[in-house]
């Protein structure tokens, strides 16, 4: 089973805001309510991260509120009666579906699958847990850095403290299991295909791993699942290459014509018509196995030829990717779009070769 960690870019950025947003709050708040203010500082630092826009902003603002609003209703309950303190968890595991909110946005812009529901169960217990263990060992931390630091800096120490328990208690929203689908479809045709078709496949896993690297982090979400439907279609390319290289081996084409001209020359040495018809009716019947072994031969060569500009256009893309490093906003946006489009013409011609060729397959099955 693979086990993979990924958007480490994001996994990072959330951490840091919430640690950032948490040590501002918990500045300006007093002792009693510096978990709570942790909290909210955290729900709100990471509903306000930049680059966001549109409705992907007002889901994270409107779970921001409500998580810093409880947080308020659990430290009014607190000072009213101190046993009433107990759904602080709850205000954690709000916190916790922030955490993956954020984390489905970034996977939908980059093209990533978004969390399970498993995922985003465990990160809200998580955050829950981390809440529970910050209203126990805040206090005594600000206490302790107080001793040899200002009151404020010992104060946002541990509301940071606090965010980055919080931002690493959401890492299962970033693991996920199971294998990469490109390179488990080409461990398991590997063994299948002869060298210069699996030379032609490993080219393309190679390609697309090396295009999807160099996806920067604004690029469109859509790109990297066209990357990988190119791959995924050369490799199809690939499997249909080695079926048909196997069915018109030139041997066997040797063996067809060898007895089509024994039985031609036995047909024509025939004396008695009976026998003369049959070798003929015979030598008919390989002269068809001749021409359908003629047309298998014809589409190897159409789909080896295919397969040779599937890798040519992965390899493009990659080394396009690659040159747009350090390029400027617009010219990148410009660049990408150009790419997106050739991709997309790539994969659309693919389907509709794939839907000509899938009727006489069908016929003959």
């Amino acid at each position: 089973m693979d086990v993979r960690f990924v958007d480490h870019s994001h996994f990072q950025r959330a951490a840091g805001f919430a640690a950032l947003g948490a040590a501002v709050l918990a500045v300006v708040a007093p002792q009693s309510a510096l978990v709570p203010a942790a909290v909210a500082g955290s729900a709100f630092a990471v509903s306000l991260a930049p680059r966001l826009a549109g409705a992907a902003r007002k889901r994270r603002i409107v779970a921001a509120v409500a998580c810093a609003l409880l947080c308020a209703a659990i430290l009014c309950a607190a000072i009213l009666d101190a046993r009433a303190a107990w759904p602080l968890p709850l205000s954690g595991a709000l916190l916790g579906l922030l955490f993956a909110v954020a984390r489905r946005d970034s996977a939908r812009a980059a093209g990533w699958a978004v969390p399970s529901t498993a995922a985003v169960a465990l990160a809200a217990a998580l955050v829950a847990g981390a809440v529970l263990l910050a209203s126990i060992a805040s206090a005594p931390l600000a206490s302790a850095l107080a001793a040899i630091l200002p009151g404020w800096i010992a104060s946002g120490a541990s509301g940071a403290a606090f965010g980055l328990w919080a931002g690493f208690a959401a890492a299962p929203l970033h693991v996920e299991i199971g294998g990469d689908p490109v390179e488990a479809r080409l461990s398991a045709l590997r063994a299948s295909l002869p060298a210069e078709v699996r030379g032609l496949a490993e080219r393309a896993a190679e390609a697309r791993r090396g295009a999807a690297e160099e996806l920067p982090a604004g690029a469109r979400g859509d790109l990297r699942g066209l990357l990988d439907a190119l791959a995924l279609a050369a490799l199809d390319v690939a499997e249909r290459t080695a079926s048909l290289s196997r069915s018109a081996a030139p041997p066997l084409e040797d063996d067809l014509q060898r007895r089509f001209a024994q039985l031609t020359k036995s047909a024509e040495g025939a004396e008695d018509p009976a026998a003369r018809s049959s070798y003929q009716r015979a030598a008919e019947a390989l002269e068809g196995q001749l021409e359908h072994f003629r047309r298998v031969r014809r589409a190897r060569e159409r789909a080896l030829a295919r397969l040779h500009e599937d890798v040519a256009n992965l390899e493009r893309a990659r080394f396009s990717l690659t040159l747009l490093r350090g390029a400027g906003a617009e010219r990148g946006a410009t660049e990408l779009t150009l790419l997106h489009d050739r991709l997309q013409h790539g994969a659309l011609a693919f389907e509709a070769e794939d839907e000509l060729a899938a009727p006489p397959e069908r016929a003959r099955a």
